[in-house]
């Protein structure tokens, strides 16, 4: 097998192993793609001391199977939960997968940021004739406006500075798109907010268009400092939930949503991967990350 890992801020190498069989409860599975996500930009940037493994977005199909898994067979496609991914070939629990519908090509099949935002979307009280907004339309995003689609609102606007992505909401379901500035106009005219940003100007814009008694979902990646809530929201009774669970009984009810979804054609990641780098050049797939090239909505690391 081979795998990435980092070695230094910036710089991966890659590694030729042995091949180890998949244990008991496991299946091996041969990484068709994996999603390079910006909660790991961080380990990349900035690592130091010993090597450190990445990836956490597979797609694949099974190569093996260990003992004690039933129902699985090799040539398999399979999604799901399973880390350090960035390797042509993974062993993980059979529990933590699902099977790919057939209609989803491997680069399109990144099951555990497709979980994180079902699981996100089912914290909020979304029901049909509501008023609806999505501020950030990155990768999640942009994932986030077309099951809020399916939910029949009254009103879905999705709100970023870009406009790339403000055309493939657009494309994707959403009513109506705005910038950040425009969306200043429409405070407190929101039944849900959700918030994917992981900035603190987009999470105090997006506290602003909740409606009284509404509900702001936050569920951008917030890592980097500190946040505030302005006390108006308390006033305001607005419900503030986080989108994030660790439960994997609750993300693997939402991969399984999710997956329903993208077999019903009623949503896709296709358009999203706007980006493909192959193993040897995971570094230049994080330099994407970070730089943000003209239309850049998401790198995938594809072994395919």
């Amino acid at each position: 097998m081979r795998y990435a890992q980092v070695v230094s801020a910036g710089h991966s190498e890659i590694v030729e192993a042995a091949d180890t069989p998949p244990g008991a409860g496991e299946v091996r599975v041969r990484t068709l793609a994996s999603g390079i996500c910006s909660s790991e930009a961080p380990a990349w940037a900035r690592h130091e001391g010993a090597p450190v493994r990445l990836g956490h977005e597979l797609s694949g199909e099974i190569e093996a199977v260990g003992p004690g898994v039933y129902g699985w067979s090799a040539g398999d496609r399979v999604t799901g939960f399973a880390s350090p991914a960035f390797a042509d070939v993974v062993n993980t629990p059979a529990a933590a997968l699902l099977p790919v519908p057939a209609n989803v090509p491997a680069v399109a099949a990144l099951g555990e940021p497709l979980a994180c935002v079902v699981e996100a979307l089912s914290r909020c009280p979304i029901a049909s004739g509501q008023r609806i907004a999505v501020v950030g339309l990155g990768f999640m995003g942009l994932i986030a406006v077309q099951a809020a689609a399916e939910a029949g609102p009254v009103r879905l606007v999705g709100v970023d500075p870009l406009p790339h992505v403000r055309d493939l909401a657009l494309a994707l379901g959403a009513g109506e798109v705005c910038t950040p500035e425009e969306a200043a106009g429409l405070a407190g005219g929101f039944d849900v907010v959700v918030e994917f940003t992981g900035k603190a100007a987009g999470l105090k814009l997006a506290g602003d268009l909740v409606t009284r008694h509404g509900t702001l979902c936050v569920a951008g990646y917030h890592h980097d400092g500190p946040r505030e809530l302005d006390v108006e929201l308390w006033y305001r009774g607005v419900t503030i939930v986080n989108g994030f669970s660790g439960e994997r009984r609750r993300t693997m009810a939402a991969l399984r949503e999710g997956l329903r979804l993208m077999a019903d054609r009623r949503l896709t990641l296709e358009p999203l991967i706007t980006h493909t780098v192959s193993l040897d050049d995971v570094d230049r797939g994080f330099g994407y990350l970070a730089d943000r090239p003209a239309g850049f909505v998401k790198c995938v690391v594809s072994t395919d």
